[in-house]
C-alpha cells in the first residue's frame, strides 16, 4: 500500500505572539524597574537638597531673632518700668510702648510685648492697634512659664489675640535675683511659605502632635496628618495652641518605605516621595513632599523607547545604549537648569547688595546735608554781594572794580561747581568693576565730600600727605570712596569733643612672604577709641554703639563687605597712643608708580 503523506505544518504569526509578548515583558520589565529606581534616586536627591535649603532657611529665620528678648530684657527703660509697677507706682507706659514699637520695626519681628510675673501684658509694640496685647494674660503659654523659670522660652502657636501663626522667644527680666517680668518676641514665619519658589515640591512643618504648622500648600495648614483620637483632640483643644481651628485630618492613605531616609505617601489621589529632618531647637519635623509623577513619566518614557528599539533592532545592546543616551541628556538638562538658577540667584543677590550700598551712600549724603548747605550758602551770599557792588560801581563808571568783582564771582562759582561735582561722583552707582585705581584720588575725593563737616569742628587737623609714588591698587574707586567716607565720618564723630582734634590718613605698601603684595590705607583718630568687647562685633549688620535714632549699624558692615568683594580686608583696632585705627588692605596692581 502507498504510505499516506503528512500535510505540511502551517506556521502562523499568531503562534509567535505569546512568545513575543513574554520576551518583551522579560526584557522591558527590568528596564521599567531600573528606570524607576534611577528616577526615584534623582528625585530623592533633589528632595534632599530642597529639604536642606528649607531646614537652613527656617533655622536662620529663628536664629536671627533669638538674641532680641535677652537684649531688651537688659534695657534700663524696661527694668525701671517693671520695678515701678512692682512698687505700686503709677507709671506712664508710652515711652516703653514706643521703644518696643521701634525695636519691632527695626528687627522686622511681628510683635514684642512685656508681661508682669502674673502673665499680664503691660506694654507692647502694637499698643496703638485695635487688637493690642496690652491687658491680655498669657500665663498659660509655655514660653511664659519657661521664662519665669529663668530659661529661654521657645514656643510656636496660633496667636490667641491676632489669630496669626508665629514663633515665640521669651526671656526673664531680672532685678537682682528676682524675676520682675518677661519680654516676648513673636516672629511671623508665614512669609517663608508664601515665598516658596519651587512649585514642583511641597513642604510641611509639623510638631510632636503631627499638626501641620507651616506648609507651601494652603489646604494642609493647621490640619493633622492623620485623624486624631478623641483624647488627642481634647488635649489639643485644652492647650489652646491652635485656637478653634477645625481638626480635619489631611488623610495619608498609604505610608511605605521608599529607600534610605525616604517614605512614600498617598494624599488624596497624589503620590509623594517624602524626605524629613528633625529640627531639635524648635521641636519640629521638616518634610519635603516630591510628587512621584515624574518617576512614572520617566519610566514610561524609557520603557517606550526600549520597546521601540527592541521591535526595530531586536538587540538588547541597542536598548542599553539608548538608556545611557537618555540618562546623559536628562543629567545635562538638570545641570543646565541648576546652573541657570544659580546664575539668576547670584544676579539677584548682587542687585540687592548694590541697592543696599547705594542706599548707604544716600544716607551718608543725608548726614552731610547740613554742612554741604552751609558750604553752598556762603558762596551764594558772597556772589550776591559782589553782584550788588558791581551794579553800583557800573553806575559810577568804575569798570575796573566791576571786572574785579566779576572775577571773584567766577572763582566762587567754580568752588560751588567743585562741591557739586564731588557729590555727583560719590552718589553715582558702581558696577563693582575691579580695575587699577590711585588710592590718593579716593582719599582726596572723600576729604572733599567731608570738608563741610570737618570745617564745623574748630582746630580740627587732618594729617594727610600723598605718597611720593602713586599708590595703585586693584579695586573699585567708588567703593573705596564710600568706605573712606564711612571711616572718616566715624572719625569726625570721635574727635568732636576732643582737645586738639586730629585725623591721620596714611598709605603704605605691605609685603608678606609667600603672599601677594598688598597696600594698606589707614584712618586714625585721637578720639576715645573702641571698647575691646565691641571690636569682634563691629562689622556685624545692625550693630552700633550709637544712641537710638543716630545709626542703624550698616556703615561698617557694608564697608567690610565691599572690601571683601574687592579681594581685601577691613580691620579695626585701638592705637597704642590712643584713638581708633581702621585699616583697609587691598591687593596691589603690582607696583607703585
Amino acid at each position: 500500500m502507498e504510505q499516506l503523506r503528512q500535510p505540511p505544518v502551517e506556521y502562523k504569526h499568531g503562534a509567535f505572539r505569546p512568545l513575543l509578548i513574554l520576551f518583551l515583558l522579560a526584557a522591558l520589565t527590568p528596564l521599567y524597574l531600573a528606570s524607576s529606581n534611577i528616577a526615584e534616586e534623582q528625585l530623592n536627591e533633589a528632595a534632599s537638597q530642597h529639604l536642606a535649603r528649607i531646614y537652613n532657611g527656617l533655622s536662620t529665620t529663628l536664629a536671627r531673632h533669638i538674641y532680641l528678648p535677652a537684649l531688651l530684657a537688659e534695657q534700663n527703660a524696661v527694668k525701671n518700668y517693671l520695678s515701678d509697677l512692682a512698687d505700686g507706682h503709677t507709671t506712664n507706659p508710652d515711652a516703653v510702648n514706643r521703644y518696643l514699637e521701634k525695636s519691632n520695626h527695626i528687627a522686622g519681628t511681628s510683635d514684642i510685648y512685656l508681661m508682669t510675673p502674673h502673665g499680664t501684658t503691660v506694654a507692647a509694640s502694637n499698643w496703638n492697634l485695635e487688637q493690642t496685647f496690652i491687658g491680655k494674660n498669657f500665663s498659660f503659654r509655655p514660653y511664659f512659664q519657661e521664662a519665669m523659670q529663668g530659661k529661654l522660652g521657645r514656643y510656636y502657636a496660633l496667636g490667641s489675640t491676632s489669630k496669626a501663626r508665629g514663633y515665640y522667644f521669651s526671656r526673664p527680666v531680672y532685678d537682682g535675683n528676682n524675676v520682675t517680668g518677661v519680654v516676648t518676641t513673636k516672629i511671623s514665619i508665614s512669609d517663608f511659605e508664601e515665598n516658596w519658589p519651587d512649585e514642583k515640591f511641597e513642604f510641611i512643618v509639623t510638631g510632636p502632635d503631627e499638626m501641620v504648622f507651616l506648609s507651601s500648600n494652603s489646604q494642609w495648614r493647621l490640619r493633622p496628618l492623620e485623624p486624631l483620637s478623641s483624647a488627642q483632640e481634647k488635649a489639643l483643644r485644652e492647650s489652646r495652641r491652635y485656637g478653634k481651628v477645625k481638626l480635619d485630618a489631611i488623610g495619608i492613605s498609604q505610608k511605605s518605605r521608599g529607600g534610605e531616609n525616604a517614605l512614600h505617601w498617598r494624599i488624596g489621589k497624589s503620590d509623594y516621595l517624602v524626605q524629613s529632618r528633625i529640627m531639635n531647637t524648635a521641636n519640629w519635623t521638616v518634610s519635603v513632599l516630591a510628587p512621584t509623577t515624574s518617576v512614572t513619566n520617566f519610566s514610561v518614557l524609557v520603557t517606550s523607547i526600549g520597546l521601540v528599539v527592541l521591535l526595530l533592532a531586536g538587540l538588547l545592546l541597542g536598548v542599553w545604549w539608548q538608556r545611557q543616551a537618555e540618562r546623559r541628556l536628562f543629567e545635562i538638562r538638570a545641570r543646565e537648569e541648576l546652573e541657570t538658577k544659580v546664575e539668576q540667584r547670584t544676579a539677584e543677590l548682587r542687585l540687592a547688595q548694590e541697592n543696599l550700598v547705594q542706599a548707604a551712600k544716600m544716607a551718608a549724603l543725608g548726614e552731610l546735608a547740613a554742612g554741604i548747605n552751609h558750604e553752598l550758602n556762603n558762596p551764594l551770599t558772597a556772589i550776591r554781594a559782589y553782584a550788588d557792588n558791581a551794579t553800583q560801581f557800573l553806575a559810577h563808571g568804575d569798570s575796573e572794580t566791576v571786572e574785579t568783582n566779576l572775577g571773584e564771582i567766577t572763582k566762587l562759582t567754580e568752588r560751588m561747581a567743585a562741591i557739586t561735582h564731588q557729590l555727583k561722583s560719590f552718589s553715582r552707582k558702581s558696577q563693582g568693576e575691579i580695575v587699577c585705581v590711585d588710592l590718593s584720588v579716593a582719599v582726596e575725593n572723600a576729604l572733599a565730600i567731608l570738608h563741610p563737616r570737618l570745617s564745623r569742628i574748630s582746630d580740627a587737623v587732618v594729617e594727610w600727605t600723598p605718597p611720593d609714588s602713586k599708590p595703585y591698587a586693584m579695586a573699585d574707586l567708588i567703593w573705596v570712596e564710600q568706605i573712606l567716607v564711612n571711616l572718616l565720618t566715624n572719625a569726625v564723630e570721635a574727635i568732636q569733643n576732643r582737645e586738639q582734634p586730629k585725623i591721620h590718613i596714611a598709605i603704605r605698601r605691605q609685603m608678606k612672604p609667600e603672599q601677594k603684595d598688598t597696600i594698606c590705607l589707614s584712618v586714625r583718630d585721637n578720639g576715645p577709641g573702641i571698647d575691646t568687647e565691641v571690636i569682634p562685633n563691629l562689622f556685624e549688620p545692625f550693630f552700633t554703639t550709637k544712641s537710638v535714632g543716630k545709626g542703624l549699624g550698616l556703615g561698617l558692615s557694608i564697608s567690610y563687605r565691599l572690601a571683601k568683594e574687592m579681594g581685601g580686608t577691613l580691620e579695626a583696632r585701638n592705637h597704642e597712643d590712643g584713638g581708633a585705627v581702621f585699616t583697609l588692605t587691598l591687593p596691589t596692581s603690582g607696583k607703585m608708580q
